[in-house]
């Protein structure tokens, strides 16, 4: 029988793991963001948010390529040919776009391009008067539950909302909805956490 790792050393090293990892994606979505927000302005002041959007998606599409990540992301590869390797797949890019490109390439940060395009989509759908929310459940809304969070959604924001929904029994009850930087946290295990906290601190 295999020997399970026993101490409190093994039992802290996954949810640092998940910690740094979490804050490493949390600072990478927001590097993308201010790349998109410097994209939109230079769109809107040009009149052309359309041709920034399709440009971005194909950047987007060809820098999570599989094959082409390997490249753009090996440090053993020179600037030189990941350079060449852009300008000959995103010829056909306008100026502007392109040179975001060469810029993801020379600052190493080619992994953001895929959300650096869907911010950018975001946003623009934000001007727009719409904003996209993310709720995780414990178990399945119902149709009319799911009309009933979007239309409070949309009272609370005074923005039409469009609500991409997941489940995750590990919530126990409740729900947690991310809309935007805003985070509502109202599960049962949020609470019981808060609970337990509250509890330790009276001992």
């Amino acid at each position: 029988m295999t020997n399970l790792p026993t101490g409190s050393g093994s039992n802290d090293a996954a949810p640092r793991s998940e910690t740094k990892a979490a804050v490493i994606a949390s600072g990478d979505s927001l590097a993308a963001k201010r790349y998109a927000l410097a994209a939109l302005d230079i769109a809107k002041e040009h009149g052309t948010i359309a041709e920034w959007a399709d440009a971005l998606s194909q950047i987007g599409e060809f820098m999570t390529d599989p094959g082409v990540r390997r490249v753009l992301e090996n440090t053993r590869v020179s600037q030189g040919p990941k350079q060449n390797l852009v300008n000959q797949a995103l010829a056909d890019l306008p100026v502007l776009p392109l040179n975001l490109a060469r810029l993801l390439v020379r600052k190493h940060r080619t992994a953001l391009a895929g959300e650096i395009s869907s911010q950018f989509d975001r946003l623009v759908e934000a001007d727009s008067g719409i904003e996209h929310a993310r709720a995780v459940t414990a178990v399945p809304l119902s149709d009319a539950e799911r009309v009933a969070l979007e239309q409070r959604l949309q009272d609370q924001t005074g923005h039409r909302v469009i609500l991409d929904i997941e489940v995750d029994p590990a919530l126990l009850g409740g729900l947690v909805v991310q809309i935007g930087d805003r985070l509502i946290d109202a599960s049962m295990r949020a609470r019981l956490q808060a609970m337990r906290e509250s509890l330790v601190g009276a001992l």
